[in-house]
């Protein structure tokens, strides 16, 4: 099967071969075998590394949720995050949150496109702040998911619809006074826990 990728998360597996786990678009929370992969030799698999979004082929035959991975090439490398610290342990919580409520053959398309730009954005100086980064992705986790409660109003629909498209278009965030963003972050987290949404003990993001 052919797809697109982020990588989330990376470890050594057996001999010289790493296990990366992230998602896909069509695929959900994807676990790969890159085997090889820690060869220093020159054929390894050059480019897999964290926040990178590859296009892969796997063998997905049998009914293991464990894949071993082809061919890959890198699309877009989103590493620039790292050069600041915070921004870079944001994006691993967001990662972490993504693995571990996310399931296998569940797809994903809006939270994808949604993790892209998030991603392209806490590598910019002057891109999104992670409390907007915060808010974004996770209206659009819950809404994919068919987690949010209706809308109450017109202008509060186009709010929503606004905030979503931000996250999966590119479009421009909704304009609103910049105290709101930490309260809907707040009431996001409430949100989540109610669906008892595994947010990994971390109450700030």
């Amino acid at each position: 099967m052919r797809t697109q990728y982020i990588v989330l998360a990376k470890r050594p597996y057996r001999e010289s071969a790493l296990l990366l786990s992230g998602v896909s678009p069509d695929a959900g929370k994807l676990d790969l075998v890159a085997h090889g992969a820690q060869k220093t030799d020159g054929t390894g698999n050059a480019g897999i590394d964290l926040y990178r979004e590859l296009e892969v082929e796997y063998d997905d035959r049998g009914n293991s949720e464990l894949h071993s991975l082809r061919e890959h090439v890198v699309l877009h490398d989103f590493s620039a995050l790292a050069e600041e610290p915070r921004h870079f342990l944001f994006a691993g919580r967001m990662g972490g949150f993504l693995l571990r409520n996310s399931r296998p053959d569940l797809p994903l398309p809006l939270v994808y496109d949604t993790l892209l730009h998030i991603l392209d954005h806490l590598g910019r100086k002057d891109g999104w702040d992670m409390i907007r980064c915060s808010v974004v992705f996770k209206s659009s986790f819950l809404y994919e998911n068919g987690l949010l409660p209706e809308s109450v109003g017109e202008q509060q629909t186009a709010f929503l619809e606004q905030l979503i498209d931000a996250g999966v278009n590119g479009a421009d965030l909704p304009s609103c006074r910049p105290e709101y963003w930490s309260r809907l972050n707040e009431w996001l987290n409430q949100l989540m826990d109610y669906h008892q949404l595994d947010r990994g003990g971390n109450a700030k993001n």
